[in-house]
């Protein structure tokens, strides 16, 4: 697959376009390294760290929740719980996860049009969220007896309620992104995490039987509320604004064509993340399966860390297009100080790191471990060359590569676990990302060899005037494109 020059621009056929003078770029502009103190001055890495400290309390606290629900419940209350969350957080990605790279990629771009746009994307959110729920629950004796309880009308309605709050979380996180804002995440995160933990304990002797399910629900209103009423009454004001009043908004049709692409890579990525796990259960032991699940959740919370830093890249990259080489090479060496520690230590270490959650631990998952250590460095160059192809709106590439991700790591897991066990996994992984990062590599080669422009070039970012179109200026200059602009 080949990529254009990221800094293709389709502009409006004025004759003399308006320009600004740019300052000569900084070290950290022409080399993709800049002195640590100026990294917090850097939205592209303040919101990558602000979302790199979002995952680490979502790991910790996840683990201080479950250890909680493990002492305050019996086994059968815990898994229905369990089973009920899994299903709320399944059915809210399917519609939610399509729309959160649409927000980080037209929320930076969205001028006087972004209260619009976000009114738009939750209500096709909820709409879509409430049909498939509402076909979940109409099949409900087919999914087994965990969902038993949410039968009648009241359970279910309430259940309803559960997978829209849980869209609405998820898709406030990507306004928040993508309004530049991300720092926010963490502390939204953490309300929820700590009230979630409180209320689990509170409820265990009230209500035992739902207090799983009810605790993890409730709790999505301490942070949904108050950062609610921050991006309502300051966030988008302060957008609106600050926006240059000849900004194009972005169009339907370039909305539709990006979310036609990551949807379809989005749905990919879910049969990734939630079909292996099934797979791997119905193909193995329950004792291996216990062993895969503990090392695929620490393999996952490390990955998280290079889809957070991508997203930041793709808000920045898309507010300024001429910046996005600069960009991702300054992410690409922050990533890469940050987990090839972690990797490293976690292949040398497999062994301890295992023997801390009981005997058999290390010996039947260590390979595991190591393969997907392996396979890390690998998942952060995919992704942010995934985050480059959004902020130029070129999400069929990205639905492309996530197909074929899947296909691999699908057709692999199968070919290797009879022979390997739940270590075929992570050799699979290791393989399928191998594979796809080389097919990625020659495209993102050329972003990161890619240099902001000299002095007194235009800026093509949304302060550039009013006949520049910042949408189509990350897109490559097709007829499609063509026609958007015009």
């Amino acid at each position: 697959m080949t990529a254009t020059s990221p800094r293709d621009a389709v502009t409006q056929p004025e004759p003399e376009p308006r320009a600004e003078p740019q300052p000569e770029p900084r070290p950290d502009q022409r080399t993709g390294t800049a002195p640590a103190r100026s990294d917090a001055r850097a939205p592209l890495f303040r919101n990558g760290y602000a979302l790199m400290v979002n995952t680490a309390i979502s790991g910790g606290l996840g683990l201080v929740y479950w250890w909680l629900a493990a002492v305050y419940y019996s086994k059968a209350d815990m898994g229905q719980g369990s089973a009920a969350i899994a299903a709320m957080k399944f059915l809210s990605s399917l519609t939610a996860l399509g729309f959160t790279g649409a927000l980080a990629r037209f929320v930076p771009v969205a001028g006087r049009a972004t209260g619009r746009l976000l009114r738009r994307a939750y209500g096709v959110n909820v709409l879509a969220s409430s049909v498939i729920t509402v076909v979940f629950l109409a099949a409900l004796p087919l999914w087994g007896s965990h969902y038993a309880f949410l039968s009648g009308w009241q359970r279910s309605a309430g259940f309803l309620v559960a997978v829209l709050a849980w869209s609405w979380l998820t898709l406030q996180d990507g306004v928040l992104i993508g309004l530049r804002a991300a720092v926010w995440v963490p502390v939204g995160n953490l309300s929820f995490s700590v009230g979630k933990a409180v209320l689990l304990v509170v409820l265990a002797g009230a209500i035992p039987a739902t207090g799983v399910f009810v605790s993890w629900v409730a709790a999505i209103a301490l942070s949904v509320v108050p950062l609610g009423w921050l991006i309502l009454r300051r966030l988008i004001p302060r957008q609106v604004a600050a926006a240059d009043p000849d900004l194009l908004p972005p169009t339907e049709r370039q909305i539709g064509r990006f979310l036609a692409g990551d949807y379809t890579g989005s749905v990919f990525n879910l049969v990734v993340t939630y079909f292996v796990p099934v797979l791997v259960a119905a193909k193995v032991s329950s004792d291996q399966n216990a062993v895969y699940y503990i090392i695929n959740t620490i393999g996952g919370t490390l990955d998280l860390l290079a889809v957070n830093m991508a997203a930041s890249l793709t808000v920045e990259s898309s507010r300024q297009p001429s910046q996005l080489g600069a960009n991702t090479r300054g992410a690409l060496a922050r990533m890469a100080c940050v987990t090839l520690p972690c990797f490293a230590v976690l292949a040398l270490l497999a062994a301890p790191i295992l023997e801390v959650f009981g005997p058999g631990y290390a010996a039947a998952g260590a390979p595991l471990l190591r393969w997907l250590a392996a396979a890390g460095f690998l998942r952060v160059l995919i992704e942010l060359y995934f985050g480059t192809l959004r902020a130029r709106s070129r999400t069929r590439e990205v639905a492309l590569f996530q197909g074929l991700l899947c296909a691999l790591v699908l057709s692999l897991s199968l070919l290797l676990m009879p022979r390997m066990g739940i270590a075929g996994v992570g050799l699979a992984v290791l393989i399928s990302q191998g594979a796809v990062a080389l097919c990625a590599l020659p495209g993102l080669l050329r972003v990161l060899r890619d240099r902001p422009p000299h002095v007194g070039a235009p800026h093509a970012g949304p302060k550039a005037g009013p006949h520049v179109v910042p949408q189509a200026a990350t897109e490559p200059a097709t007829d499609e494109a063509t026609e958007d602009a015009t």
